[in-house]
């Protein structure tokens, strides 16, 4: 009898739906339709001229030849895992070197932190961190995982986590000046933006009713680094407009105070973007697994 590859992949089929203790679960299991999987098993029956499995609507029992058959479809299913398994190096055997770039505060804050625990999964693989908040060419510069607040529409993207924009203040700056307790006062303080100049900024609030309103800033300190900003801030220079991950654990510790908590700026998102198509390295395969639930924690979006 000649063994073609359909009737291999029947036999796997086969060995699944036993594995698994149902059609649907074995569907599950192989990313197919449960009518796939039962087409399967009613060929692979006919191939081998007997019934191999019992099927009434509530359960599922092996015949007798079925039990026999699936002693060497199991044994089958298992050399086909082997040999899959045999091309994926195992986490300490993953080798070779990772450019990673991000913006310089989200980088220092979020991102450094988990380099290590990284590294102890995957010693062999070497790091390149590039901090920069201005953003580059993945190809230009050899990067293989961008870590940015836009997703790039040419390149592959993962979401990462999202984030809000917060109005803070120090807590002496409110003691001092007032909390405003309407978007309208805003105009009145003193403002700390992230600026090369001193031009005026316009930006847009939403409460939780939808209603929204439109302020006009005028910085009175400008600073071109968001980590600048927070060390600004904590002089008690004036209200500074920041990204959610970088200012919420002061806001819990009660070094900044969230001023308008009720009203919301913009809402960004933090993706991984890399330069691969169809096959991505394993090793930045395995750095994107390892940072997506861990880069921006629930406390800090």
């Amino acid at each position: 009898m000649l063994m073609d590859a359909a009737q291999l992949y029947r036999m796997l089929v086969f060995a699944n739906v036993v594995e698994q203790g149902s059609l649907t679960a074995a569907a599950d299991e192989l990313g197919i339709s449960r009518s796939m999987v039962s087409q399967h098993l009613k060929k692979l029956e006919l191939r081998c001229a007997t019934q191999l499995i019992h099927r009434t609507t509530r359960k599922m029992a092996l015949t007798e030849d079925g039990q026999s058959f699936y002693h060497y479809c199991a044994e089958l299913l298992q050399l086909a895992k082997q040999a899959e398994n045999s091309t994926k190096p195992q986490d300490k055997e993953l080798q070779g070197s990772i450019k990673i770039s991000a913006p310089v505060c989200l980088g220092e804050q979020n991102l450094i932190q988990h380099i290590g625990e990284f590294n102890k999964r995957y010693p062999k693989i070497r790091i390149t961190l590039l901090l920069e908040d201005r953003r580059l060419n993945l190809l230009e510069n050899n990067i293989d995982i961008a870590i940015q607040t836009e997703q790039a529409t040419e390149l592959t993207s993962i979401k990462l986590g999202q984030f809000d924009e917060y109005l803070i203040a120090s807590p002496e700056y409110v003691e001092q000046h007032g909390s405003p307790l309407h978007p309208d006062m805003l105009a009145k303080h003193q403002w700390i933006m992230q600026s090369s100049n001193y031009l005026p900024k316009s930006c847009l609030l939403q409460n939780s009713f939808g209603d929204k309103f439109k302020i006009k800033i005028n910085p009175f300190i400008s600073c071109n680094s968001n980590h600048g900003i927070v060390k600004l801030a904590k002089q008690g220079l004036g209200i500074a407009i920041l990204p959610s991950y970088l200012v919420q654990p002061q806001i819990d510790s009660g070094k900044f105070v969230h001023i308008l908590p009720d009203y919301h700026l913009r809402e960004g998102v933090i993706y991984a973007t890399h330069p691969f198509d169809d096959v991505t390295p394993p090793r930045v395969r395995a750095f994107l697994n390892f940072i997506e639930k861990r880069l921006l924690p629930d406390n800090q979006m």
